[in-house]
Parts: structure tokens; sequence; C-alpha cells
């Protein structure tokens, strides 16, 4: 299981693109690394004196299938965002996830899920739908299909 949070978000453009899109619209800094990684960051809400923010890049996690067992929400989006707080409170830091993610999502840039640790499914958005926070214990993950196949990304045209 992972210790971030992530957002997966269903954009044909590139991940530097999306994150200067992300940065202007929720008050987000667009930065680089040594190995050209596009992170965004800003100062947390609860606590100014940490950050939060993450890495933003293709997303590498997808495996789409068309056989339903192996289905995946996450497959369809081809951003993804990984999300944390510098001040490892996993709290705290679902907390700011949330707030991002409601930003993201008044912002109506693309439709957009929001994932704790890869393993639960906490919410989507997508223009027609609107936004669905999800029963805790939500799986992104064929088990729960029933539960967020309207979400599933469609092909770009």
């Amino acid at each position: 299981m992972s210790t971030l949070e992530h957002f997966f978000i269903h954009t044909q453009d590139p991940p530097e693109v999306a994150a200067a899109h992300i940065a202007s619209a929720i008050g987000m800094t667009v930065s680089t690394d040594h190995n050209n990684g596009i992170y965004l960051s800003r100062s947390a809400q609860t606590d100014p004196t940490k950050e939060v923010g993450g890495e933003i890049a293709r997303n590498y996690l997808a495996y789409p299938s068309e056989i339903p067992e192996e289905q995946s929400l996450l497959d369809g989006y081809e951003v993804l965002w990984d999300f944390a707080y510098t001040g490892r409170n996993r709290d705290i830091q679902m907390k700011e996830a949330r707030r991002a993610f409601e930003q993201l999502t008044t912002a109506r840039l693309w439709p957009a899920v929001l994932v704790a640790g890869l393993d639960t499914l906490v919410a989507a958005w997508n223009p027609t739908l609107g936004l669905t926070w999800f029963p805790p214990g939500t799986s992104p993950d064929a088990d729960d299909y029933a539960a967020w196949s309207d979400y599933l990304a469609k092909p770009h045209a």
C-alpha cells in the first residue's frame, strides 16, 4: 500500500501542461528536479509551515484490460499526481488531498479521481456526473465496479 494519496486525471495534455493548469487553478507552484520530474507544491492549509503536493507524471500504473475481473477505474486516466504532506501525518495529508481535490473539481479542468494509498477510492468527478464521495473502503478495482463504473474515463476522440 502506498503512503501517498493519488490524483488520476483524464487529459491528453502532457504532465507539464497539466501541472501548469493545476497550479494556476488551485494556487500551487510548479518545479522540476534534476531528472526533469515535474512537481506541484504549496503551503499546507492546516499548517503553513509544512507543504503539500508531489510529482505529476504520465500514469505509469495503468494496465487497461477488457476482462471485467481485471478492470480498474484508474486505467483510463492518463496523468497521475502523487500527493503528500511534509508533516508526515496521514490524517492531515488526506484532509489536504480532499481540499485540493475539491478545488481541482471546482476548476472543472478534466475528469479526475482521488485514491488513498492506491487501494481506496475516495472521490471522482466529471462534468456530467459531478462530484461523488465514495463510502470508506470502496476499491478502484473490479470488486467495486458497480460503484464507480459511471466514472470510467472515455477515450479521447
